[in-house]
């Protein structure tokens, strides 16, 4: 176990972990800042992306004990609140630049300290920073994104105003077809968007895990399911499968004409 003392947004902090535990474990687990989200915990996707001591590093891949003493930590929980926005956290909402939502603060945190080393970056720069430091989207197709760092240096600099920027809807118009910012979009930016696992951080002692379980062909008509040998097992608590869910089970995650139904005893 290593003790270290850390400066987490502005916050001195004691740390106590086992020398190989991750920087994101650290925040997750011990100081509770799920906003740094952990995607391929291997150091490829960026969503774990925080800055440390002035630069850019994937907190999944950070090692305690190859952490500095007294170092100072940026979560996206520390650039700005809901009433006090960074440029880039508006901006983001402004382009629609957090869809899912889940590589947002990676991709924020990664970009002020781009716009930190250079306030007039052009769109290849951008797009060379995103590449070097391993941040990667698969809802967006990059434009968004450029396209809020490049307002958010904008608005730093001085070239326009949050309201020129912001997406007005004129009185008596409909929103259907503009740009009118995402209802989520406020709480992606600000790392308080939770996704399952964290959750799962924030859940009592003695909670009950699911796991799924899948059958071990791609095509077959199953005739019975045996739960018997399962329900013997350590730390089993109960087995569920179809029989336990009401309704009809006919579920499809995608809407389309042909539906028959969305696992209720009616149609769509």
């Amino acid at each position: 176990m290593q003790k270290k003392t850390l400066i987490i947004n502005g916050v001195v902090r004691t740390v106590i972990a086992d020398a190989k535990t991750s920087l994101a474990d650290v925040l997750r687990k011990q100081e509770g800042l799920t906003g740094t989200k952990v995607g391929c915990n291997k150091g490829e996707c960026g969503t774990c992306s925080v800055i440390m001591n002035g630069k850019v590093v994937r907190s999944c891949i950070t090692k305690i004990k190859k952490i500095p003493d007294n170092s100072t930590v940026i979560t996206i929980e520390g650039v700005g609140s809901e009433d006090n926005l960074h440029p880039l956290q508006l901006s983001w909402m402004i382009h629609g630049a957090a869809q899912c939502g889940f590589c947002t603060p990676g991709f924020i945190m990664s970009s002020i300290a781009l716009l930190e080393e250079n306030i007039n970056p052009t769109r290849e720069e951008i797009r060379d920073w995103f590449q070097k430091h391993r941040n990667v989207c698969r809802c967006t197709g990059y434009i968004p994104l450029v396209d809020a760092v490049m307002d958010a240096a904008r608005l730093m600099r001085g070239d326009v105003t949050k309201e020129e920027l912001w997406f007005q809807l004129k009185e008596g118009d409909s929103m259907l077809g503009t740009e009118m910012i995402r209802p989520s979009a406020l709480a992606k930016v600000t790392g308080t968007w939770e996704f399952g696992a964290d959750l799962g951080e924030k859940m009592p002692d003695n909670t009950l895990h699911i796991k799924l379980v899948q059958a071990t062909v791609s095509h077959a008509n199953i005739i019975s399911i045996d739960t018997s040998e399962a329900e013997k097992m350590p730390g089993v608590f109960k087995v569920i499968t179809w029989k336990d869910v009401p309704g009809t089970n006919r579920i499809n995650g995608l809407a389309f004409p042909t539906n028959k139904g969305n696992g209720l005893e009616r149609p769509i």
